[in-house]
């Protein structure tokens, strides 16, 4: 399936300006054409163009599909980028992919990264979005402080994965929960004190196995393993 993004107003669609030249230049639609697109609220939409432009692609839609790839449970990972933002955008796109909620970049005390390009992060996530026939976009927050977070009103089950050696709950014990908040630390781990505050906020201490992981390879291994266990 051809999969665009856009948004609506009334009953007429206009696809991004992103999407424009793909849609015209790289698939030759013209008007007339029928084709489907999400606008990142959880469904997906069916149209016929009747205006094409250098500047704009809209139309009338007649079809709305609501909880399009929808999957029985949310999931909330906050997690420090990585020094090398390729490995964080790879996160972000295999996450998508296997059904993430919500993604909150974190600033820890050991954190190597402390600026993100928010704009390069939606455009890796919308992608992920369309290729795996999703109708929600999940939301990716801007750069928020370790303090703050745990400060926030979070609904579900919460677990912090850390690597200090200490008594921690096997994630697969938890990871059937309908509602998640997963917190995964940066290259160096979360400093002893951010542990200790998110244990004190009701945050249930978790590992992901035997093997110690990279930051990308833990936050991904979580959604993983909550995708499993939903099948």
């Amino acid at each position: 399936m051809q999969l665009f993004y856009g948004n609506i107003t009334g009953d007429r669609f206009y696809l991004h300006e992103s999407e424009i030249h793909h849609c015209t230049r790289v698939l030759r639609k013209d008007t007339g054409d029928v084709i489907h697109f999400i606008t990142g609220d959880g469904s997906l939409y069916s149209g016929t163009i009747d205006v094409v432009s250098k500047r704009s692609v809209e139309g009338f839609f007649n079809m709305e599909e609501e909880h399009w790839g929808a999957l029985p449970y949310t999931l909330t990972i906050a997690v420090a980028p990585t020094k090398n933002m390729d490995r964080f955008e790879w996160f972000i796109e295999k996450s998508i992919e296997l059904g993430v909620s919500r993604i909150i970049p974190l600033r820890c005390d050991r954190s190597e990264r402390k600026v993100i390009k928010e704009d390069r992060l939606f455009k890796v996530a919308l992608s992920a979005a369309k290729q795996s026939l999703k109708g929600r976009l999940p939301k990716i927050e801007p750069l928020t402080s370790f303090k703050d977070f745990i400060a926030m009103d979070l609904e579900g089950t919460r677990c912090i994965a850390h690597c200090e050696d200490s008594e921690r709950t096997a994630f697969s014990k938890v990871a059937q929960a309908d509602h998640l908040v997963v917190l995964i630390g940066p290259e160096g781990d979360f400093s002893p004190n951010e542990v200790l505050a998110a244990q004190k906020a009701g945050f249930k201490p978790i590992h992901l196995g035997r093997s110690r992981l990279r930051t990308e390879t833990a936050a991904l291994t979580a959604v993983s393993m909550v995708y499993a266990a939903h099948l």
